[in-house]
């Protein structure tokens, strides 16, 4: 019996654990699809017009999603007593959501591929409850967007702004206006510490990356029978490099792309990288 086969089985064996373990979402809508391989806890509740959830996702325990619209990429994680509380909200793959966080879409959140934000978190994109007819004067609703790899270290509050790509903020951080690239961000409000502590990413050549990722490849090709890492999986290069016809997972370290098939073997691979390695699926 060949590798793939045997992790099939195995698969296929933890699919039943998983559904003795787990409940049924209770789902609201009229428009839903949901990827391969997605694991729901107890108590999950979802209910809006649209809902879209990726491959490889996992929902935990007394997650609630409400709203109009709520789009999830592959391979997120929400955790426990998550709330999600209306609006649209658009999020990429490699999402990570700490416990007791909440998300609101309101007026429109969106945020991007390989996103960390961590436990206990609130993210806001309107200030709305006084009596307007008596005049109160702070009642506003602001698109929230967060741009890819942006870290959310965990107990953050988080204003309707705009985060560019591979932002870091610190624990415990109030965040009430726009940030930058590669910049990082702690305090209240949160305040630009790079100059003291640096960004969140360093350069990497690509001899670098392959140095980092071929260990984790190792360890899957011991754990699942596979006799080398060339016996699954076909690792290009350079970032104009093509993926080819083959059966092989393929994924590109220029780029952190992969061609995505969504197999078992896929499936068990990529959540074996993450979070440690993150890569999306070439459009």
């Amino acid at each position: 019996m060949n590798a793939i086969r045997k992790i099939e089985l195995r698969h296929k064996a933890r699919r039943v654990l998983w559904s003795f373990r787990s409940g049924r979402p209770k789902i609201q809508s009229r428009d839903v699809e949901i990827g391969k391989n997605v694991v729901f806890g107890k108590n999950v509740r979802l209910s809006a017009k649209k809902i879209r959830i990726g491959d490889g996702c996992v929902i935990q325990d007394n997650v609630i999603i409400e709203g109009e619209e709520f789009i999830l990429g592959d391979y997120c994680t929400i955790y426990h007593n998550c709330f999600f509380p209306g609006g649209k909200v658009q999020i990429g793959h490699n999402f990570w959501l700490g416990t007791g966080s909440i998300i609101d879409g309101r007026a429109g959140t969106k945020i991007g591929n390989n996103v960390g934000i961590g436990a206990q978190s609130q993210l806001w994109t309107h200030m709305v409850f006084g009596d307007v007819m008596l005049g109160c004067r702070f009642h506003s609703e602001k698109s929230l967007n967060i741009g890819d790899d942006v870290w959310l270290a965990g107990h953050n509050l988080v204003s309707p702004v705009d985060m560019e790509d591979r932002g870091l903020v610190m624990l415990g951080s109030l965040v009430t206006k726009n940030t930058k690239q590669d910049k990082t961000y702690a305090g209240s409000p949160a305040r630009d510490i790079t100059e003291k502590v640096g960004p969140q990413f360093e350069d990497t050549s690509i001899e670098q990356r392959i140095d980092f990722l071929m260990p984790y490849m190792e360890s899957f090709a011991n754990q699942h029978g596979f006799a080398s890492v060339d016996s699954f999986a076909k690792i290009l290069v350079g970032s104009d490099d093509k993926f080819d016809d083959s059966n092989l997972f393929q994924m590109n370290v220029a780029n952190r792309t992969y061609k995505k098939r969504s197999t078992v073997m896929e499936h068990y691979l990529m959540r074996h990288l993450l979070p440690d390695i993150k890569l999306v699926p070439k459009v």
